[in-house]
C-alpha cells in the first residue's frame, strides 16, 4: 500500500517538461532513493546555481500514517524524478491571506548549490533551513525562502517541510501516537541530507542547522538531543529557544480528545478515538476548522493561539525526540555540544502589535494577562494583579495604554514572549556549556526590506519586527523589486556572517576576508562571576560589540523572578 502511495503521488512526474524554464539547463543527480532532476539557474553576481525542488524525503504521512513518526522513502518509484519545482507544504491556513493552502502530502525538501565559475572545493559547506511559524504555518518554499544571497556565499543550502498543527503534533500515546511528528520529520530530513548530500558536493560533516521563531526553536531543540553532533555541527537560532513560553504544547490528552469532540465524535476508548481521527471521513480542513476551538478561555486569553506543539514524549517511546523536560535539560552541564549562534529582533512585539491595537480596552480592563505564564500563581491571585500593577509601573509609567504609548507595549510583549526566555537560555549556556561557543546577536537594522513590519503597516513604530531579519537572508521568488544601496551592504554583511560561522564555526574568523569592521566576540563563559551578554548589534551604522542588550528590562525581570521561580511549561505537556 505505501508503495502505491508513492507511486500514486509520483506517476505524474515521469515526462519532463523540456520547455520548463527555457533558460534553464537540466541537471540529474543520483541520490540514494534514485535519480533527480533539476536546473541549473543564474544567480544575481553572475555565477550559477544548481536547484533541486520537491525532493520527497519520506514515505508519504497519510492513512494510517496520519499523525505518525514519519517512514524514510527508499525508492521513489519512477526511473527519474522530475526536481524543477516545488511540492506541496504542510495543510495550513495563510495567515496574510487566510487561504487553506497544502495537503497531508507535504514531506518534500529543496537543494541549492551554487556553481561557481572557479572551481569551487570538492566539499562544500551546508545549511539546512527550518522555518517559523508557530509549528501551525509557514513553509520552506521559494515563495519566502529563495537564498540566493547565500548561495552567493559557496554554501549548499537546503529548505524543508514538515507537518505542522495536529497533523504534526497531536499526541495520543496510549496507541502508539508520540507526539512531535514534525520534529520527527525535521530529523528525518536531516538524515537524508547526510546520506545524499556528498551526491551534490555536500560535506555531510560540515552541516548548519539555522531556523527562525518555531524554526529556532526547533534548532535548539535538535541541539539537545542525542543527535546533534552527527547529523549536524553547529546551530543558529534566530528569534526562537526551547524556553520560550510559547514552544511547549499544555493538556496535549485533552486537546486530542477536543478535537475528536468538536467532531461530535465522543469515547473513551483511545483506539477507536485513533481511528476516528485517521479516518478518510476526517479530511485536513475538518481538523483545521477545530483547531483554535480545542484551546481553553485562559489559553485563549494569555497565550498566542498555538494549540498543537512539542510535548515532552512518554518514557515508552521508541523514537523519543524530547524526553526531558526542558528546563532540567538546558540545566545540565555540555547539553550542548555544538557552536551556536542565538539571538532577536529589537521589536519583536510587534507582530502581537496588530492584535493588541484592535484590543486596547480589553487589554486595559485585563492588564494581567499580559504577567508571564510561567510564574507559578494562578490567574485570580492578587499576586498575579500586584505584578501586573508593577509592569505597568515600569513599562507604561503607571498610565494607561494610547497610541503614544505603543512602543512601551511592544516592548512587554517582546520580553513576554520572546526576549527573557532567550537571555535564559544565553546564560545558561555560558554558564554550562564549556565546549559550545555561543555568539549573541541584537537586529535592529530598519531598511526598505522590514517586510513584516511593512505588511503589519507597524512602520510608525520602533524597531525590527519579528521576522524582519529573514528578507536580508532570503529573496521572496516573485520579489523583483529593487534593493537599496544600503539594503544590499546590509544583505552582503548578514548572509556573509551565517556563511562564514557554517564554513569555520565563527562568523568573523581572522584569516578570512571580513564585511563588518569588529570581531563578533562569543559570550563569555561563566560559572561562579555575573553573567554579562556580549553581543553584536546590527543597526543602520553597520555592526557593533556591545554589553547586555535591553538590559533595564532584564533586570526588572530578574528581580520578579527572584520572588517567583519559574514554571517549566514543557511538564504541562506530559499531561
Amino acid at each position: 500500500m505505501l508503495l502505491n502511495l508513492v507511486r500514486n503521488r509520483l506517476v505524474n512526474n515521469r515526462l519532463i517538461d523540456f520547455t520548463y524554464r527555457m533558460s534553464s539547463q537540466l541537471v540529474k543527480v543520483q541520490t540514494k532513493q534514485g535519480i533527480i532532476v533539476g536546473q541549473q539557474k543564474s544567480l544575481p553576481n553572475g555565477n550559477f546555481y544548481q536547484s533541486f525542488q520537491g525532493i520527497p524525503y519520506a514515505v508519504p504521512p497519510l492513512g494510517e500514517l496520519r499523525f505518525k513518526s514519519p517512514l524514510p522513502l527508499e525508492r521513489f518509484g519512477v526511473p527519474e524524478l522530475n526536481c524543477l519545482k516545488e511540492r506541496d507544504v504542510s495543510h495550513q491556513r495563510d495567515p496574510l491571506t487566510a487561504e487553506v493552502i497544502g495537503s497531508e502530502d507535504c514531506l518534500f525538501l529543496n537543494v541549492y548549490v551554487p556553481k561557481s565559475s572557479k572551481d569551487s572545493p570538492k566539499s562544500l559547506p551546508v545549511m539546512v533551513w527550518i522555518h517559523g511559524g508557530g509549528f501551525w504555518f509557514g513553509n520552506g518554499n521559494s515563495d519566502y525562502h529563495l537564498p540566493l544571497s547565500i548561495l552567493q556565499e559557496n554554501v549548499i543550502v537546503v529548505t524543508l517541510n514538515y507537518r505542522l498543527g495536529a497533523l504534526g503534533f497531536l499526541c495520543l500515546p496510549e496507541e502508539g501516537i508520540w507526539g512531535n511528528a514534525g520534529l520527527k520529520d525535521q530529523r528525518l530530513a536531516l538524515q537524508w541530507v547526510q546520506d545524499n548530500i556528498q551526491t551534490f558536493n555536500g560535506d555531510p560533516n560540515n552541516v548548519t542547522l539555522f531556523g527562525e521563531s518555531a524554526g529556532a526553536a526547533s534548532v535548539h531543540l535538535h541541539s539537545l538531543s542525542k543527535h546533534a553532533s552527527t547529523l549536524f555541527q553547529k546551530a543558529i537560532m534566530q528569534s526562537g529557544t526551547a524556553n520560550m513560553e510559547w514552544v511547549f504544547q499544555s493538556n496535549p490528552a485533552y486537546k486530542t480528545r477536543r478535537l475528536a469532540e468538536l467532531m461530535n465524535f465522543k469515547t473513551s476508548d483511545t483506539k477507536e478515538l485513533l481511528t476516528y481521527l485517521q479516518s478518510p471521513k476526517v479530511t485536513p480542513l475538518d481538523i483545521l476548522a477545530k483547531t483554535l476551538p480545542v484551546m481553553t478561555p485562559d489559553e485563549r486569553r494569555r497565550c498566542l493561539p498555538l494549540p498543537f506543539k512539542p510535548v515532552v514524549e512518554d518514557s515508552q517511546s521508541p523514537d523519543s525526540f524530547i524526553s526531558q523536560p526542558i528546563l532540567e535539560r538546558l540545566q545540565q552541564p555540555n547539553s550542548i555540544v555544538v557552536p551556536s549562534i542565538m539571538g532577536y529582533n529589537s521589536a519583536e512585539g510587534l507582530a502581537m502589535m496588530v492584535n493588541a491595537v484592535k484590543k486596547v480596552e480589553e487589554f486595559e480592563k485585563d492588564f494581567h494577562r499580559l504577567v508571564p505564564r510561567n510564574i507559578p500563581l494562578k490567574p485570580e491571585n492578587n499576586e498575579i494583579k500586584e505584578i501586573a500593577r508593577k509592569m505597568r509601573d515600569f513599562y507604561l509609567n503607571g498610565k494607561s495604554i494610547r497610541p503614544e504609548l505603543f512602543n512601551n507595549l511592544t516592548n512587554i510583549l517582546s520580553d513576554y514572549h520572546f526576549v527573557v526566555d532567550m537571555q535564559k537560555a544565553a546564560e545558561w549556556h555560558a554558564k554550562l556549556q564549556p565546549q559550545a561557543p555561543l555568539y549573541f546577536y541584537r537586529f535592529e537594522y530598519v531598511g526598505d526590506r522590514n517586510m513584516f513590519k511593512r505588511m503589519f503597516q507597524m512602520h510608525k513604530l520602533a524597531g525590527a519586527c519579528h521576522g524582519d531579519e529573514l528578507f536580508y537572508l532570503f529573496q521572496m521568488a516573485d520579489d523583483d523589486s529593487p534593493v537599496s544601496e544600503r539594503d544590499q551592504k546590509l544583505i552582503k554583511q548578514f548572509c556573509n556572517l551565517w556563511a562564514n560561522f557554517a564554513k569555520y564555526g565563527n562568523p568573523t574568523p581572522q584569516d578570512q576576508p571580513r564585511l563588518i569592521n569588529c570581531d563578533w566576540l562569543p559570550v563569555k563563559k561563566t560559572q561562579e562571576a555575573e553573567f554579562s551578554l556580549d553581543y553584536l548589534a546590527i543597526n543602520e551604522n553597520g555592526c557593533q560589540m556591545k554589553t547586555n542588550p535591553d538590559q533595564e528590562r532584564m533586570q526588572f525581570w530578574q528581580n520578579i523572578y527572584e520572588l517567583y521561580t519559574p514554571t517549566d511549561l514543557s511538564r504541562l505537556s506530559s499531561k
